[in-house]
C-alpha cells in the first residue's frame, strides 16, 4: 500500500495564462483516485476529468483481480483466455519488469496473497510445507502470451497489482492531455504522476508515525511508494505485510517503505515493489544501474528509521 500525499504546489515559471481548475475524487482500483486538472476553460477541464474517470473505471473492469468477469479473473479461472490488446500489453509489460528485476517482482504471487489471507480478513501464517508447495507455482515464466491469448501453467494465477494502477495513471495523463488539460496531477492511492509547466511538492509520510518526513519536487514525473504499514498483520510482534518475496513465500521484511521516482507511473509502481522485495542494498544497486530512476528506502531500526537513497533525488 502507499503513503504519499500531494501538498500545495508552486509555479516554477510565471505564466500570463489563467487556467481553470477541476479537483475531483472517485473510488476506483480499490482506492480513492484524485485528479486535479488545469485547462483553458472550466468546461474543458470538467469534460477532461469526466472522460478520464470513465477510462479508469473501464480499465479497472479489465484488470481487477477482484471483479468477477474481469479479464484477469477470467485468465485465473480458466488458465487460458482471450484478452483485449490493453490487457495483453499490460501483462507483457509486467513480465518484462519480472525479467528486468530477475523475479523480485513476480506477477504470479496471487496464490501467496490468498494463502496468507490478504484477500479477506482471515490472516494466517502458512506452514513450511504449504509454502514450499506454493512457491513451485510462483514463477513468471509460467505465463505465456500467444497473440491475444494468455496461458497459465496449471495452478498458476496472476496478480497485476504492482503494474495495473501505474499503467492506469499513465493512461489518465494521456486522456487529460488529449482533452486539452495543460497541467495536472493524478493520485491513485499514492501512485502519483504530475505533468505540465509546474513543480509539484509531494510529501512522503512517516511509515511509523504521523507527519511528512520528506518532500519531493516533481515536474513531469511519477512517484510511487510500497510499504508495510497499511496492509499487514502481526504475530508475536512480527509484522507480515502484503508484499511477498517470490523466492521464500514470506512477506518481504527488510524495508518499511520504498519510494521510486520515474518518468512513468508504471515504472515507479513496478520498481517500488521490486526494491521493497530486494531490500536496501540489492535494491539500490538495481536502481542505480537505471539512470531514469531514483529511490528512497526507509528501514525500521526499532527506535528509529534509517534512510537510504540513490543520487539525484530532489
Amino acid at each position: 500500500m502507499r503513503r504519499l500525499c500531494w501538498i500545495p504546489f508552486f509555479l516554477l515559471a510565471c505564466s500570463n495564462t489563467r487556467l481553470a481548475e477541476v479537483d475531483r475524487t472517485e473510488f476506483v482500483f480499490g482506492s480513492y483516485v484524485r485528479i486535479r486538472a488545469l485547462a483553458p476553460s472550466q468546461s474543458k477541464a470538467e469534460n477532461a476529468v469526466r472522460k478520464t474517470f470513465q477510462e479508469m473505471f473501464r480499465l479497472d473492469t479489465l484488470w481487477s483481480g477482484f471483479l468477477t468477469g474481469s479479464e484477469v479473473a477470467l485468465v485465473n479461472e480458466s488458465g487460458r483466455a482471450l484478452v483485449s490488446a490493453e490487457t495483453r500489453d499490460l501483462i507483457e509489460a509486467g513480465l518484462e519488469f519480472c525479467r528486468e528485476t530477475e523475479g523480485a517482482l513476480d506477477i504470479t504471487v496471487q496464490p501467496l496473497i490468498e494463502a496468507w489471507g490478504f484477500l479477506g480478513d482471515g490472516y494466517r501464517v502458512p506452514d513450511t510445507a504449504e509454502l514450499k508447495a506454493l512457491c513451485k507455482l510462483i514463477d513468471f515464466r509460467k505465463v505465456k502470451v500467444f497473440g491475444d491469448s494468455v496461458v497459465l501453467t496449471r495452478g498458476v494465477r496472476i496478480d497485476l497489482g504492482a503494474v495495473a494502477v501505474g499503467r492506469a495513471v499513465d493512461r489518465a495523463v494521456e486522456t487529460l492531455k488529449a482533452a486539452g488539460v495543460e497541467q495536472g496531477l493524478i493520485d491513485a492511492g499514492g501512485d502519483i504522476r504530475v505533468f505540465g509547466n509546474r513543480v509539484w511538492r509531494i510529501g512522503l509520510q512517516n511509515p511509523r508515525g504521523e507527519g511528512v518526513i520528506r518532500v519531493f519536487k516533481l515536474r513531469n514525473q511519477a512517484v510511487s511508494t510500497s510499504g508495510d504499514y497499511q496492509k499487514f498483520f502481526e504475530v508475536d510482534g512480527q509484522r507480515f505485510c502484503h508484499i511477498f518475496d517470490p523466492g521464500t513465500g514470506y512477506p518481504a521484511g527488510e524495508c518499511a517503505s520504498v519510494t521510486v521516482v520515474a518518468q512513468s507511473a508504471l515504472a515507479a509502481d513496478a520498481y517500488s515493489t521490486a526494491v521493497f522485495v530486494l531490500g536496501p542494498e540489492k535494491g539500490l544497486k538495481m536502481v542505480q544501474a537505471r539512470e531514469s530512476l531514483e529511490v528512497v528506502v526507509l528501514v525500521d531500526r526499532g527506535d528509529s528509521l534509517a534512510g537510504y537513497e540513490s543520487g539525484g533525488v530532489k
